[in-house]
Parts: C-alpha cells; structure tokens; sequence
C-alpha cells in the first residue's frame, strides 16, 4: 500500500482503530486506501472489500445527494481543509441518520495528494441538542407569558434575565437594568432592607416572600409582593437568585372595591339598627302625645303621658348618645355613683314591654340591708342591661323565666342577667360581641346591641361576659368597679 512506507505505521494503526468516528484515507480519484475499523463495523464491510474502490461504489445510494467526490477534489487541490459538513441517510423503511464529515487534505508517499474523510453520526446529538432547545424556548415563553414579574439575578442581586412583564410594570426593558442592581429598581425607603437581603442572601430561606414596593420610569411606585429562590451550583454554592414579583395594584384595587362594599353594607346595617333602637322610645312618645291630645281631662294621665313622652325623648338622646361612643370608643372619666338596684328596675322596666306572656322575673338580691353602688354613668348602664335584659325576653319566646341578680365581690360589682332560652350554640360564642353579628332573620335587628354593651362596659372599666349552655339558658355577667355610698344613703 502506498502509505506502508510511512514512519510510526504500528503507531499510526493503533490510533486508526482507537478512534471512534468513522475515517477513510482516499486518493485524488477518491479510491480507498484505508479505512478504521469503526467505519468497517458500521459499513458491515471488510477492508479487502473496499480498497481501491471509488467512494461513490462502497457509500449506499443513501448518501450520494452530497457531492463528496467534488470535494475531496477541491480539497485535495486547495489544501485546505473543509470542517463539519453535514450529509443525510435518506432511505426507505430505515429511520433518517444524520452524518457530520470534515476532509482534510494528506500528502501520501510519492508527492501525490490524497485527502482523510472523518466522518461521526450525530443523529442522536442533533436530536438531544433539539430537545434541549425546544424546551429551551419553551421555558422561555412560560417567562416571557408569566403574568407575575420574574426576574434572575447574580448572587449580589446584579439583574441578569427582566421578563416582559416586569417591563410592562415598570416601564423599563431588560436592555435598561441588565447588569443593574435590583435594589435600584426597588423603593428607596425599603432600598437598606433589600441590600441587607442580598447581603446574607446564602441564609434566607429558599421562597420567602417579601413586600417590597418597586420604582417604575414615570416615578410612582407599586406594591409587589416577591418570592426569593436559590440557584445553587454543582458545589452547593448560591449561583444566583430566582425573584418573582406578584403585582399587587389590582389585588389592592380590588381589595379597596371589598372593602367599600364592606363598608357601605356595615353603614346599611348600622342605619337600620339606629333606626329600630330609636323608632321604640318614639313610638312610646308618639302613642303618649296621642293619648294627652284626647284624654286631658285626667290629671293622672297626664302627668304619665308627660313622663312617657320626656322618658322617650330622653331614651332616644340615650341610643344616639351610646352609639356616638361606641364610634369613638374611650374612657369615661365623668362619673357618678350608681345605685345599682334603681338602675336594674330601670332598665326592667324598659325591657319588660318585650317579654312573651308567661314570662317571671326571680331577684336575687343581696342582703336587704346592703345597698350596691358601681362607679359609672347611670343611663349608659341602664342602655346595657336594657340591651342585655331584651336579649332575655327574646331567648324566650314562650315565656320563661328571666334572673336577675347583683353582688359585691372584692372591689367590683357583680350584676347577672339569666334567661331560660335554648342557649347560645358553641360556635357562636366567640363571637356575640362582634359588631353586626346576629343569629335572629329579623330585619329589625343589627346585631349591634352586645358590641354596644361590651364597648361601654369597657369604657368603665369593667368587664361583660357570658355563660351559656344549649338548652339550659344564658347568663350575661357584667362587672363593673364598685363606689362607696354616699354618706347620705349609709
């Protein structure tokens, strides 16, 4: 063979057969002179089949829409050497092989020119490099698609990936801020604390969410919400940062929408138990004036007409009086001191036009020869167990039996207020004294009359408090601190 003269032949053999593309040493007519024995295992061929034949004998029909002839000529001619071409395996009921050649030009023995075609199957390659591409432009579009900002920083927060959506928020491109710090995109009064994050970012925990408002090119800020990821590299070090950012203006939006609605649902209910608390005193005032306009001639009458009308007038001052401190809650400092007992037969007395027939009341009252005095304002005490002693009454709707009682214990005084009704269901317990809640379907009610109790009992200092059983009735326990008697009642 012409190339059996050429020096280092073992050496040269060895690295022939090492080799794992596929090589062929080929005259200037394109005849082989050599082949490795990766193209004989592949070819299914033998070497003593092959040589000297022409390329286009021993290549299958497959391969000859590439013109190698022509050039493994030109390279032959030119020397210089033709890199990474490709060439197709079309044939029918055999799946498509793509082929990777280079040719390289070769002096052989004699001056004459011959040429080295290497030669790798890179159908699978192809086929994963394609697989990894297409799920490349396909993360990419979930990015650019995203709703939410997302964003990929360096582990010093040096912006590296700006999706569409955070230039639409901000109204910056990613060609702006690439290579900017976060921090200059983020609100300066929180800018120290985003620093600080960056700073220990190896320590925050992975998916921690932070509120950090974000500047935008028109100088407003708006609120974001983010979600801070790690990206670890293969020594388990912080490569880079994950942010995404939840764009928080319509959440806001809405949220302020809800909570007008809110807002104008509470007024609608305050406006309709305002109006039911204060349509009884009237409606007692009303049906007294009635009774003065054709009934004068009873002095007796009169006189309790008079004090039904200026006891109405007064109640409704009460109601407005109330609900004006339940708004603006705060400390009593004007007080007196309160008889206790005058203010629980006041207050039956105002309740009482509630109660079902069959309904009793049982006093348990201390020692008839110890008066009880609490430190308060007399009618807004009165307001609460009016309040307290109607819920009563309309526990019982068949009638029962309503309990009343007051003592001293240490420096309070302690009033309760039973009924035998079906009792308050657990669930609901903890939250009769919120405002606006009610259990009963009557449009009359707004479920503000414990929350308004509750309000003023605080405000003098005590405490409201219940005890309820289903079935076995409800106990309201009022304390409230207690005042030494006038020197003039002792």
């Amino acid at each position: 063979m012409p190339f059996a003269t050429l020096d280092h032949q073992s050496f040269f053999h060895a690295v022939m057969a090492t080799i794992p593309s596929s090589i062929l040493i080929l005259d200037e007519r394109a005849s082989v002179l050599a082949a490795n024995h990766n193209f004989l295992e592949k070819s299914r061929s033998s070497l003593t089949l092959i040589m000297g034949r022409r390329l286009h004998e021993i290549f299958p029909p497959a391969f000859q829409d590439t013109a190698l002839d022509q050039q493994i000529r030109e390279v032959i001619v030119t020397g210089k050497t033709l890199h990474r071409q490709r060439m197709t395996y079309r044939a029918p009921g055999v799946p498509l092989r793509i082929y990777s050649y280079s040719i390289c030009p070769l002096q052989l023995q004699g001056g004459s020119g011959g040429a080295i075609l290497v030669m790798d199957d890179v159908t699978d390659l192809l086929r994963l490099g394609e697989e990894v591409r297409r799920m490349q432009l396909h993360l990419a579009s979930i990015v650019e698609s995203a709703g939410d900002l997302i964003i990929s920083t360096d582990p010093d927060g040096a912006i590296m990936t700006w999706n569409t959506a955070a230039e639409k928020a901000t109204g910056y491109t990613q060609a702006e801020v690439r290579g900017t710090l976060l921090t200059n995109q983020i609100d300066p009064e929180v800018k120290p604390d985003v620093e600080a994050c960056f700073r220990r970012i190896d320590q925050i925990e992975d998916r921690r969410s932070f509120e950090w408002p974000m500047r935008c090119r028109d100088g407003d800020s708006i609120p974001v919400s983010w979600h801070l990821s790690h990206m670890i590299g293969h020594n388990s070090e912080v490569t880079g940062v994950v942010v995404v950012g939840r764009n928080l203006v319509e959440q806001r939006a809405i949220e302020a929408q809800m909570h007008q609605g809110e807002k104008l649902a509470a007024l609608g209910m305050v406006i309709g138990g305002i109006a039911h608390e204060i349509r009884n005193p009237l409606g007692v005032s009303s049906a007294a004036a009635q009774l003065m306009k054709y009934r004068m001639t009873s002095p007796a009458l009169l006189e309790e007409c008079v004090t039904k009308v200026i006891g109405g007038i007064d109640r409704a001052s009460l109601i407005v009086e109330s609900l004006l401190r339940f708004a603006r809650p705060g400390p009593i400092t004007e007080t007196t001191r309160v008889d206790v007992h005058d203010v629980l037969k006041n207050a039956l007395m105002f309740a009482s036009g509630e109660a079902a027939t069959g309904t009793t009341v049982d006093w348990r009252l201390p020692d008839a020869t110890l008066s009880l005095w609490a430190e308060g304002v007399q009618n807004l005490l009165e307001l609460v167990l009016i309040n307290l002693m109607l819920n009563a009454f309309q526990a019982m709707p068949n009638g029962g039996r309503l309990t009343i009682g007051f003592r001293l214990d240490a420096a309070e005084v302690v009033i309760e207020i039973g009924d035998t009704g079906v009792g308050i269901p657990e669930a609901h317990v903890s939250k009769i004294f919120d405002p606006f809640f009610t259990t009963r379907n009557d449009s009359r009610r707004s479920g503000l009359g414990l929350s308004v109790c509750h309000s003023i009992v605080r405000q003098h200092g005590g405490g409201l408090t219940v005890r309820t059983s289903p079935g076995n009735g409800t106990t309201f326990v009022v304390r409230l601190p207690s005042a030494a008697p006038s020197r003039e009642s002792s």
